[in-house]
């Protein structure tokens, strides 16, 4: 529930976001790589996020075109998320990616046993990012960044 509680919060401002849509130059809908769908990122981001940051915690490799491109999935979307609500909704989406506290006196055992919960949710993470659908993705990002950066 901790987890969740923070993506809850931000769920409206999220909604906010999809309101803005493509700026594909040939004309269309979001889907290609041309265009973007803020919705698609906002809803993307916490995902790979959450996942590049428990790879790093749990020790599991992700590959650098995977983690530059959830870094750009993210980055777009974090720049939607404080346009739409500020610098709160801002903090409650980088709280809300976090990997759990690890209670030190149970040396190791609590964080072993939500890696072991991640392991095979990051490798699937890796190869999607990694992949064509991954370059599209992060495309969409980069060009939702610029728009917004504008």
């Amino acid at each position: 529930m901790r987890k969740i509680l923070p993506l809850l919060l931000i769920l409206p401002v999220l909604a906010g976001c999809s309101t803005m849509r493509s700026l594909n130059p040939f004309g269309g809908g979001s889907g290609g790589a041309q265009g973007y769908d803020l919705q698609e990122l906002v809803t993307s981001a916490p995902v790979f996020g959450e996942l590049v940051r428990a790879a790093s915690v749990c020790g599991v490799p992700v590959s650098l075109s995977a983690q530059d491109r959830a870094a750009r999935i993210e980055g777009a979307a974090l720049i939607a998320i404080r346009a739409q609500g500020g610098e709160s909704a801002w903090n409650q989406y980088l709280q809300s990616v976090q990997p759990p506290a690890v209670d030190p006196r149970r040396r190791g055992q609590d964080r072993a046993a939500w890696c072991g919960t991640k392991r095979l949710d990051v490798e699937r993470a890796d190869s999607f990012l990694a992949g064509a659908e991954g370059q599209r993705l992060a495309e969409r990002a980069d060009n939702a960044r610029r728009a917004l950066a504008r």
